[in-house]
């Protein structure tokens, strides 16, 4: 049974009036804009010498006037800025996991009718092995309320898709693909605790909240682009390329950094749960010689460069994990797990490593 907590937050937005005020408000920023590019082209030049007079008799108002819009948006902002759970770094929400609960259902209902046919039953060995991990993670961390505000449930689907996500309200969807890859429960579990950390650190919720940040910041921007740029056409170019310069300058590397504190929490779960936090690494270890493997191979190149992406790559979350391994293990030595086995969890990316020295030296 979920526990609920009652804890005091500022006001937040429904999201579902706001996914229908974001994209109006970017219309009505480039109608605005657009309309006082026209205005202004039809004005004599008499009457634009007198509004620039207007505009400079009174520039102490209009200044005032923009400070207290700029103290008020401050404080706003201020207000909705929260500590993450677990972690304590603190981001702007203007959303709630709660909020998100009845979308994310609604999602979660929409992803599933696709697959329908292709959902596998309760007693299919991978989804046994998938429930069994996530009981024993949610056992072992039962300290962390957030865990306990979601209802946790696992569907499989029979798809060679290689993909893991988590909704969050708690539904975690995995594809065969996915699972195709994982060798063993404690690479499951640290597939699966990634997931849950996303949830538990209402990822969601924070991604959505900072786009609305960005939306609300790039009005003016946007404005101005379609008030001074001369053309329609040149006003369209600016505006794709502003938009460009948004994600791969702020969207992207924030979703990466979402995902390698996902990987850092999700790591720390699995210790607490006694899994061999080894095979983290060596899971994206793997998959990152597969790309290579497969690029090498003439089929399709890995990911995006970094920069282009909303994930690191597979060789900097091994990296990343490898510096988190002794805090890890310490953790599971805290937890008093049993110890280690003295093998090398690395073993299959070894063997994956000679194939692609073959394929390279063949090529």
């Amino acid at each position: 049974m979920a526990v609920s907590f009652n804890i005091f937050r500022p006001r937040y937005i429904n999201p579902i009036l706001l996914a229908v005020l974001r994209p109006l408000s970017k219309v009505a920023a480039i109608l605005v804009g657009r309309g006082f590019r026209k205005w202004w082209q039809s004005l004599p030049a008499k009457k634009r010498e007198l509004f620039i007079q207007h505009l400079l008799r009174n520039k102490y108002k209009y200044l005032g006037g923009s400070a207290l819009l700029g103290t008020a948006s401050y404080t706003y902002y201020e207000d909705h800025v929260v500590p993450t759970p677990l972690t304590g770094r603190r981001r702007f929400m203007v959303f709630t996991s709660d909020q998100l609960h009845t979308v994310s259902r609604h999602t979660y209902a929409e992803e599933i009718s696709q697959y329908a046919h292709l959902l596998m039953p309760e007693n299919h060995p991978m989804v046994s092995v998938v429930k069994r991990v996530g009981n024993r993670l949610l056992q072992a961390n039962k300290n962390i309320p957030q865990l306990y505000t979601k209802y946790w449930t696992v569907t499989l689907i029979d798809d060679p898709t290689v993909n893991c996500f988590v909704l969050p309200s708690g539904d975690i969807v995995m594809f065969r693909g996915m699972m195709d890859l994982l060798e063993n429960d404690d690479q499951v579990a640290a597939v699966v605790a990634h997931e849950m950390s996303h949830a538990v650190l209402e990822h969601a919720s924070e991604q959505l909240s900072r786009g609305y940040l960005l939306d609300v910041l790039i009005l003016l921007p946007l404005a101005v682009i379609w008030a001074f740029i001369p053309s329609d056409g040149l006003a369209l170019v600016t505006q794709w390329f502003l938009n460009q310069v948004v994600k791969v300058l702020l969207h992207l590397p924030y979703s990466r950094s979402l995902e390698e504190e996902a990987d850092s929490v999700g790591l720390q779960l699995a210790a607490k749960a006694c899994f061999d936090v080894r095979e983290a690494s060596a899971f994206w270890g793997k998959m990152s010689v597969l790309d290579k493997i497969r690029e090498k191979s003439g089929g399709s190149p890995p990911e995006d460069a970094a920069w282009l992406s909303t994930h690191p790559s597979n060789i900097e979350r091994q990296e990343k994990i490898d510096a988190q391994m002794e805090e890890a293990i310490s953790i599971r030595n805290f937890c008093q797990c049993p110890q280690l086995e003295e093998r090398d969890p690395r073993q299959m990316v070894k063997i994956l490593q000679k194939q692609l020295t073959i394929t390279s030296s063949s090529s």
